[in-house]
């Protein structure tokens, strides 16, 4: 091992200076001529360190001459407008008023006589707990302005709410105003009285709660001061509430005054014009429910009786049988016929199967009553 390091101002004393080595230097007589010049050095970096990072300053002389020379002006570049870019369609290009077909197809009167005899043997849930029958289930009214306030209301809490759901909110509501003092309870006054948030609490079963509570308080207060507190009687008025579509404003003149000027088309109407093929077909893209109105109002333009109907007609059919998962072919007239383009003919093979075998296929859970076109079908 090599012995301790030599200082270099200090070579003749121990490499690591500490007091006792210091005060045994002192007593050995080790010299000290090199003290000064540690010093001098130390002095040196202490000033290195205060100068660094120090920048000098350079000064610059602008000659006259250089400012008479005037500068050419630089040519403003060109802006290229960029045409704005059209939103693209969600239905991918479905929904072309272009492609609104003036007849029905051949399939369509067939197929939809065939669901109305169907239908005739179906309670579904539209039929009892639907919008046209819930402010009467709920208060006894078949007329007047609460009424038809009542069907306002129960129209804007059906989007995204099954029929059995809306009913039971609906009564709810009702209930809960006579308890309030409201001898009429669900009406106009009400809903102007109420908190929203006490409102958004009483209707928070149905879907997107929050945002129909402050659209139905919001209707409230345009029916009390542009309508009187009554209900407009054309859909341009109807769909400037907030919230209410073309959907809910031709059921809304249907039901609440028995005008007839357009057809309401829910998702369940619009799933299956598409399964159907009563609507021109684009790729895989499914039509939205306000091209199936346009579509069906321009095909059955001639036949405006059936404007009033076609609405529970379908709606009930697809509660029931033409269900969005898992349709119930099985029970369902139309695929024996060979008309329906949306058979699950796996399905009907396996029902067949079992049948044979003798082996009765399961009973799926029903919304409604199918007991009458089971009986056919036996």
């Amino acid at each position: 091992m090599s012995g301790p390091s030599k200082s270099k101002y200090f070579p003749n004393s121990i490499g690591r200076r500490t007091r006792s080595t210091v005060k045994r230097e002192v007593e050995l007589g080790i010299p000290t001529e090199k003290y000064e010049t540690f010093q001098n050095d130390l002095e040196k970096m202490d000033k290195k360190t205060v100068t660094k990072g120090k920048r000098k300053r350079i000064e610059v002389k602008i000659d006259p001459d250089d400012l008479a020379i005037e500068a050419k002006p630089k040519k403003a570049k060109a802006r290229s407008v960029k045409p704005k870019k059209t939103k693209k369609s969600t239905t991918k290009g479905a929904d072309n008023d272009e492609k609104i077909p003036s007849e029905p197809p051949a399939n369509f009167w067939p197929m939809y006589n065939e669901i109305k005899k169907m239908r005739a043997k179906i309670i579904a849930p539209v039929d009892k707990k639907g919008c046209a029958s819930i402010s009467t289930a709920i208060s006894g009214l078949k007329e007047g302005v609460v009424w038809r306030f009542q069907v306002l209301i129960t129209l804007m809490l059906s989007s995204q709410t099954k029929d059995e759901v809306n009913y039971e909110v609906m009564k709810g509501m009702h209930e809960y105003f006579l308890g309030e003092g409201y001898k009429d309870g669900l009406c106009l006054r009400a809903i102007l009285d109420v908190d929203q948030s006490k409102l958004d609490e009483l209707i928070y079963k149905v879907g997107f709660h929050h945002r129909k509570a402050e659209y139905i308080k919001k209707t409230a207060e345009i029916v009390k001061e542009k309508y009187n507190g009554d209900i407009p009687k054309s859909i341009e008025e109807i769909t400037g509430f907030p919230g209410v579509g073309p959907k809910m404003g031709f059921l809304l003149l249907q039901i609440a005054w028995g005008i007839y000027t357009g057809i309401g088309v829910d998702t369940h109407m619009a799933r299956m014009a598409g399964w159907f093929h009563w609507v021109p077909q684009t790729g895989s893209a499914k039509p939205s429910p306000e091209y199936v109105r346009k579509c069906l109002e321009k095909m059955l333009a001639d036949h405006k009786e059936e404007w009033r109907v076609i609405n529970p007609t379908l709606v009930g059919f697809g509660q029931m049988v033409c269900l969005p998962q898992s349709p119930r072919c099985d029970i369902c007239t139309l695929a024996k016929t060979g008309l329906c383009p949306a058979v699950d003919k796996r399905l009907l093979r396996r029902v067949e199967v079992n049948k044979q075998r003798g082996v009765s296929s399961p009973q799926k859970k029903s919304r409604g009553d199918l007991s009458k076109l089971m009986q056919e079908l036996e």
